[in-house]
C-alpha cells in the first residue's frame, strides 16, 4: 500500500493584499481616503455654527443665522437633500471598497463645492453694498472664517472620495461579473 501524499497547496493570488509601492495595503488606501472624505464632512458640517458674517456692533452670524434673515426656504429642501446623499455617499464609501460610491461622492462633493462657491460669492457681494444682491443683510457685515472652512470641508471630501475610488477594490458590488479594478 502506497502512502498518503497530500496535495500540493494552491496558490493564491495574492495581488489584492500585496503592499503597493507606496507601502500600503490598497484597503487600507481605501480607509484613508474615505476618512478623509467623513473628515472633509465633519468640518463642512461644524462650519454651519462658525461665524459667517460679522457686524461692525461685533454681532456674529452663523450659516444657521443666515437662514433666519434671507429667505432660503425654496432651496433649503435641496441643500439639505444635498448634504443627506453626500452623508450617505461617504457612509457607503467608508464601510466600503466599492469604487462607484466613491466615485458618485466626488461628483456630489464637487457639485455642493461649486453652488457653495456660487453663494459665497453671492453672500460676499452682498456684504458692504449699497445694492446687494441679498436683502436683509446687516449693511455693515463682512464675511469671516464659516463659508471658507465649508469649502475647505467640502474640497476635502472630493479629495478623499477621489482617493477611496482610485484605491478601490471593485467598481461595483457584482463581484462575479468581472467588475475587479485590479489586475
Amino acid at each position: 500500500m502506497t502512502a498518503y501524499t497530500p496535495r500540493a497547496p494552491h496558490r493564491e493570488d495574492r495581488s489584492a493584499t500585496s503592499p503597493s509601492p507606496d507601502g500600503l495595503i490598497p484597503h487600507v488606501r481605501n480607509r484613508i481616503g474615505a476618512l478623509i472624505a467623513v473628515a472633509g464632512l465633519g468640518s463642512a458640517l461644524l462650519s454651519l455654527y462658525l461665524p459667517w458674517l460679522s457686524a461692525a456692533g461685533g454681532g456674529q452670524i452663523t450659516a444657521i443665522g443666515i437662514t433666519e434673515i434671507i429667505d432660503v426656504r425654496g432651496v433649503a429642501p435641496a441643500l439639505f437633500l444635498g448634504l443627506v446623499l453626500m452623508s450617505f455617499l461617504v457612509a457607503v464609501t467608508t464601510v466600503t471598497r466599492l469604487g462607484a460610491f466613491a466615485y458618485a461622492s466626488a461628483i456630489v462633493a464637487l457639485a455642493v463645492l461649486a453652488a457653495h462657491l456660487a453663494f459665497v460669492w453671492t453672500l460676499d457681494s452682498s456684504t458692504g453694498s449699497a445694492d446687494p444682491i441679498l436683502a436683509g443683510l446687516p449693511s455693515d457685515a463682512s464675511v469671516t472664517f464659516g463659508p471658507y472652512v465649508a469649502a475647505l470641508g467640502f474640497v476635502l471630501v472630493f479629495a478623499g472620495s477621489v482617493w477611496a475610488a482610485r484605491a478601490a477594490d471593485y467598481l461595483f458590488p457584482d463581484v462575479e461579473a468581472g467588475r475587479h479594478l485590479r489586475d
